[in-house]
C-alpha cells in the first residue's frame, strides 16, 4: 500500500506493518498512531514484571518506545509486530534488572536476612485471591520463567513468537512454561485453588 493511500484510509486503521513504514520514513502521526495502540498494553507488561511499581513501568514504556523510533528501519515488515516490541521490552527489562543486581548493597542483603528470620506466623500473609496468589508466586520464580509465563498467558504469544522475543530455542520456552506451572499447581495445592487453573 502507498504512503498516500494510507494517509487518505486514515492511519488509525492501518496495520502495524504500514506503520512501522511510516514511522522508519520519520512519520510522526503514524509513531503516535502506534502509541497509543500499544503503550498500554507495554506498560501493563512492565507493571507484572515490576511488581506494580508504576515508575519503574513508566520509565520502561517511554524507553521502548524510543527504541522503537530509534530501530523502526531495522524491522522486518514480513514479521508480526507484537513478537519485535516484545523483543525490545524485554531486554530493556534484562538489561535493568542486571543493573539492579549489580547495585544490590550489604545493607539490603542484611535487611532481607533479618526479614527471613521472622517467626513463620508473623511472615504468613492472607491470600485474598487465587490469581493475587499466583502474581505473588511468579515473583518468586526466575525471571526468564516469570517473563516467559507473562507472554505466553498474558500477552497470548506463540511459543515460536517468546522463542524469537527471549532469544531461547522454542523447546526451552516449553520447558520453562511447564516449569512455571508445575511450580504454581504445587503451591496452590494447601490452598486448594488448584481445582480452578
Amino acid at each position: 500500500m502507498q504512503q498516500g493511500n494510507i494517509r487518505n484510509s486514515g492511519l488509525a486503521g492501518s496495520e502495524d506493518n504500514q506503520l512501522m513504514v511510516l514511522i522508519s520514513g520519520a512519520d510522526q502521526a503514524a509513531f503516535t498512531v502506534l502509541y497509543n495502540r500499544w503503550a498500554g498494553r507495554i506498560r501493563y507488561f512492565f507493571l507484572r514484571l515490576y511488581n506494580y511499581n508504576s515508575d519503574a513501568a513508566d520509565d520502561r514504556t517511554q524507553d521502548t518506545f524510543l527504541k522503537v523510533l530509534e530501530n523502526a528501519s531495522k524491522f522486518d515488515t514480513g514479521q508480526r509486530f507484537s513478537p519485535w516490541l516484545y523483543a525490545i521490552a524485554y531486554n530493556l527489562y534484562k538489561n535493568d534488572l542486571r543493573r539492579r543486581q549489580q547495585e544490590l548493597t550489604y545493607q539490603e542483603t542484611a535487611v532481607a536476612a533479618s526479614v527471613s528470620e521472622l517467626p513463620h506466623a508473623e511472615r504468613k500473609m492472607e491470600i485474598r485471591s487465587s490469581a493475587e496468589f499466583v502474581n505473588k508466586y511468579l515473583d518468586k520464580l526466575d525471571p526468564d520463567v516469570k517473563t516467559i509465563f507473562i507472554l505466553r498467558h498474558a500477552e497470548e504469544l506463540s511459543v515460536p513468537e517468546i522463542a524469537r522475543v527471549t532469544g531461547c530455542p522454542e523447546g526451552t520456552v516449553k520447558s520453562r512454561l511447564f516449569y512455571a506451572m508445575k511450580k504454581i499447581v504445587e503451591n496452590l495445592q494447601p490452598y486448594k485453588i488448584n481445582e480452578w487453573i
